[in-house]
């Protein structure tokens, strides 16, 4: 992409941001849950998933999934309008994708908190939720699920870095996260790191960073998935219009220390599902489920209780 289209598209989003100023006033935008299973094969069908509402005081966004005996588990960013400051927390759902159980919170810190991203290594379950006010990527230790967890190492610091990705392939650890990075913009960009180990201390950043600079689709969008045909989706946002307005499933075609590719095979804005909803910038997958977020608004005086 060159200097001209990254023009073109800042335009667009400066100018969707004007319409949505005059749109929402006296509006407030939130995000909510949509969890089912996934039947359909890899490409999401979110108007057909079970929406999950947070209560009107707060938003919750950036879901994982988790399973343990059966039992399913999304982890979120439940962010109460009243601090402006985002925490983790679970609900329980069935194999329906309906809430079961309250939320809770589950990793709480002075600072904002999102994107609980989960993975598993060596038998032991960690959290990688993002926390860009530090300028580091931290990862949390499960000691009694889904409650408990601990602090247990910084992975990488000296970044501005957000929605950090992990993903093995060809023997190495991948990270790859959006960044604020000299003009490179957080909404715009995708960058890479790679290590032997996803728990490393000591990550080299991808020789061809930033790997993707597009409004379009440079920011992660949730877990990197391997359908059945061996492809490596990566979901990524679209943020042109506004702020996570749509979603793109990208082919990773090449990866390697010092070169990466990707193309779109699927992309929906959340107009297109619902012209009720906002924006839809996240998904996740796991063991036959899927989880995704998407945004309404609502009046004001209902969000301030």
């Amino acid at each position: 992409m060159n200097v001209w289209q990254r023009f073109l598209q800042r335009q667009a989003h400066r100018q969707g941001r004007k319409l949505d100023k005059i749109e929402e006033q006296n509006l407030r935008q939130q995000w909510f849950l949509l969890a089912g299973e996934s039947v359909q094969g890899v490409y999401p069908e979110p108007q057909y998933l079970n929406p999950i509402y947070p209560p009107s005081n707060r938003f919750w966004a950036d879901p994982f999934l988790w399973s343990k005996e059966g039992r399913y588990f999304i982890f979120f960013e439940d962010f109460p309008f009243s601090t402006w400051r985002g925490f983790i927390s679970v609900i329980e759902i069935d194999q329906y994708g309906r809430q079961i159980s309250d939320s809770k919170p589950v990793i709480e810190e002075s600072y904002h908190l999102s994107y609980p991203f989960l993975f598993e290594h060596h038998n032991e379950l960690y959290m990688m939720p993002e926390k860009c006010s530090q300028n580091r990527v931290d990862i949390y230790r499960c000691i009694e699920f889904p409650y408990r967890w601990v602090l247990d190492k910084t992975l990488i610091s000296g970044y501005k870095i957000v929605d950090s990705t992990l993903l093995q392939y060809q023997n190495k650890w991948w990270l790859l996260a959006a960044m604020k990075h000299g003009r490179v913009r957080i909404n715009e960009s995708l960058f890479g790191f790679y290590a032997d180990s996803p728990i490393s201390e000591t990550w080299t950043p991808h020789a061809s960073n930033p790997l993707v600079r597009d409004l379009c689709g440079g920011r992660p969008a949730g877990r990197i998935v391997q359908d059945n045909q061996g492809r490596l989706l990566r979901p990524s946002q679209n943020c042109q219009r506004r702020y996570g307005y749509g979603l793109n499933l990208n082919k990773i075609t090449k990866l390697t220390p010092t070169e990466y590719s990707e193309e779109v095979v699927w992309q929906k804005n959340a107009t297109e599902i619902n012209h009720e909803w906002r924006a839809m910038h996240h998904l996740d997958y796991h063991q036959g489920m899927i989880v995704m977020d998407a945004q309404r608004l609502l009046p004001l005086s209902e969000t301030q209780n």
